[in-house]
């Protein structure tokens, strides 16, 4: 591969960083990882990779409108010294976009106040369906602490929204959770696809087969053309391709953002847990043009089923968290995908996709 093809510079980037692997849930679709939990960064170091992220941006020519930051977890607030690096963006307002991503339950009014002074964009809280299907699937006691929290902070006029993940558990929820988000004054919704890794294999057994997905997709569609709120199909939505009028984000892995974990270490994403190096150990420039980076972005490794299809350009084949989880190979088609696949197939099932 060229030099002037490993040296590119993205349109924008979201820093995905997970400062913790430490929570106060044991959700089981959960993709935690315990060994980030003993590696966990004191806040020194936090500081660093701060900076290393900010003086990227600043060489790359993005502005806050092309750059932000997610703050996740495990759970955000668990650090005690989590405002302390929320003060250090603030300090770079001018440079970037940051958010949060938290379960709520630790969220108050004294928290949320705080995030409205230090100028916060976006805060997103989870939430799996009613009482009863969340507390199942996040544990008891939970969906009353979100939906207060979610109060709390769309009170204090912040930017929210909602994070949903969807099984056979919960996949008759969605249209209550769209309606909860309505009503809360919430700004909009994620509705993501479950992938299997972590805890998460767990319940391999409740994933939507090609066909639920293809319905529930639609249904969105049509939901979404009427909402008053904002309805995100998530970076998993290249498969939605082979419908009308739908240009899916698709996966940007590799392309427009990377997961930092609680050690440094360097994920394409936090669900395509492919590890590309660390932040501490290396340069930011270095890692985003890593020989990981570089074949996840080089489409001729993706499989011949796909590259065949009349709309592999907008879904350039579909999840590669999908296809990791589920075949082991980022570039085998995406199992969810109704033109392939009737039926989960069988895991072997690679369908001539490159190793």
């Amino acid at each position: 591969m060229s030099k002037s093809k490993c040296q590119i510079k993205p349109q924008s980037f979201h820093f995905q960083w997970h400062i913790t692997e430490r929570c106060n849930l044991r959700c089981k679709h959960c993709y935690l990882n315990s060994k980030f939990i003993k590696e966990e960064l004191p806040y020194r170091d936090l500081l660093k990779i701060f900076k290393k992220y900010i003086a990227q941006m600043k060489i790359w020519g993005l502005n806050r409108n092309k750059a932000r930051i997610t703050f996740m977890g495990g759970e955000p607030f668990v650090r005690k010294d989590f405002f302390d690096l929320l003060q250090e963006a603030y300090s770079y307002r001018q440079t970037t976009k940051y958010g949060l991503s938290t379960n709520g339950i630790l969220i108050n009014q004294d928290i949320a106040q705080k995030l409205k002074a230090l100028k916060v964009d976006y805060v997103q809280v989870s939430l799996e369906g009613r009482e009863k299907i969340n507390d199942f699937i996040r544990g008891r006691g939970v969906f009353k602490k979100a939906v207060k929290a979610l109060k709390t902070l769309t009170k204090a006029g912040l930017e929210t929204s909602i994070s949903m993940t969807v099984t056979r558990i919960n996949i008759k929820e969605v249209p209550y959770v769209i309606k909860l988000t309505e009503n809360l004054g919430v700004d909009g919704i994620g509705i993501r696809r479950f992938v299997p890794i972590g805890r998460g294999r767990q319940i391999k057994k409740f994933l939507l087969n090609p066909l639920e997905i293809k319905k529930l997709y639609l249904s969105l569609l049509t939901v979404r053309a009427k909402a008053k709120i904002g309805i995100g199909l998530g970076c998993e939505d290249g498969i939605l391709a082979q419908e009308p009028l739908y240009f899916p984000k698709s996966c940007s892995a590799g392309y427009l953002s990377f997961t930092v974990l609680p050690n440094g270490d360097i994920y394409p994403c936090r669900r395509l847990p492919i590890y590309s190096g660390n932040l501490l150990k290396q340069s930011f420039k270095e890692i985003y043009n890593s020989k990981v980076f570089q074949k996840l972005r080089d489409v001729n490794n993706i499989n011949n089923t796909c590259k065949n299809c009349p709309y592999f350009a907008y879904c350039r084949g579909g999840a590669k968290c999908q296809s990791y989880a589920y075949f082991g190979n980022p570039f085998a088609p995406d199992y969810q995908c109704w033109r392939i696949f009737e039926n989960l197939p069988n895991t072997s099932q690679l369908i001539h996709a490159r190793t």
